[in-house]
């Protein structure tokens, strides 16, 4: 730096020598370097004779001219052509889909709860029970006489040979029939809506065991009072039960279950194994959502 045209930095001061001071880069500050000039130099307002390293913000004073040393600005970096780095997003997981496994268990159950309710609604409008009741054989020779008259007036088989069939709307089929409605509904629900639902496997439990349940604690209660009634006591100390004994000779009674009886029977069994196995499908698939 100096008055001097040729150096690097020229200044127009007369006061500044031709060649006045230096400066450098020391690989970490510039350095500023008196030439042994006339009116010396300046940092600050002080004097330098050896090299000094300025600090941004330092005035540097030669003759009549200061200069500032200001950190200059970084330019902007140039806009580069890179793919602008892709930055991972969390997204929601994809619905996990049933494995084959538990889809065609669910339809195999369905298959069996639809099977049972077809049971249980046929088997409610059919015959359950025929009763058969006749004479007996050693009776013969002694109303022999009396056959012909009474065969004549209400029918031949109308004292001597009885058959009677008990329907199913005449007993438990209302229930059974009902109970074969609910599950048809529940059914038409569960294939169209989620499958992971348990209310279905509950409903088909419950109903097929109340209706177990009733039937079973009828026939118990049914035969608890044919025991009490053997013992009951009529005239004389003689027993209901040896009455019933006696009458036992004479007539000749039997009851054959019929189709509607063992289509009730396979029903509820049926509703009862697809419940259960409903229920093991909606905890499956549930347990299949949670992975």
């Amino acid at each position: 730096m100096g008055r001097s045209s040729t150096c690097d930095i020229t200044l127009p001061d007369q006061r500044a020598s031709r060649h006045h001071a230096d400066l450098r880069w020391n690989g970490q500050f510039w350095q500023v370097v008196d030439r042994g000039s006339t009116n010396g130099t300046y940092v600050n307002g002080l004097q330098v004779h050896r090299p000094y390293d300025l600090r941004p913000g330092d005035r540097l004073t030669i003759g009549e001219t200061t200069l500032v040393l200001r950190q200059e600005a970084a330019p902007a970096p140039a806009l580069s052509a890179r793919p602008a780095r892709r930055v991972p997003v969390a997204e929601p997981a994809p619905r996990q889909r049933p494995s084959v496994a538990v889809d065609a268990a669910f339809w195999f159950m369905s298959g069996l709860i639809a099977l049972a309710v077809v049971c249980l609604a046929a088997g409610a409008f059919l015959p359950w029970l025929r009763i058969e009741g006749a004479m007996a054989q050693n009776l013969g020779p002694l109303i022999e006489s009396a056959t012909d008259i009474i065969s004549s007036i209400f029918g031949p088989d109308s004292l001597f040979h009885i058959t009677q069939e008990i329907g199913g709307l005449e007993g438990y089929g209302k229930l059974t029939l009902g109970i074969a409605v609910i599950c048809a509904l529940m059914l038409a629900v569960d294939l169209f809506l989620a499958r992971r639902s348990v209310v279905s496997s509950v409903v088909y439990l419950l109903t097929a065991l109340i209706a177990a349940g009733v039937m079973a604690s009828d026939l118990l209660n049914f035969y608890r009072l044919y025991k009490q009634a053997e013992s009951v006591s009529l005239l004389l100390g003689i027993q209901l039960g040896e009455v019933i004994q006696f009458l036992d000779q004479f007539v000749e009674m039997q009851v054959t279950p019929l189709i509607g009886l063992y289509l009730t029977l396979v029903g509820l069994a049926l509703l009862l194994v697809g419940g259960v196995g409903r229920l093991v499908v909606a905890l499956l698939s549930r347990g299949q959502k949670n992975i």
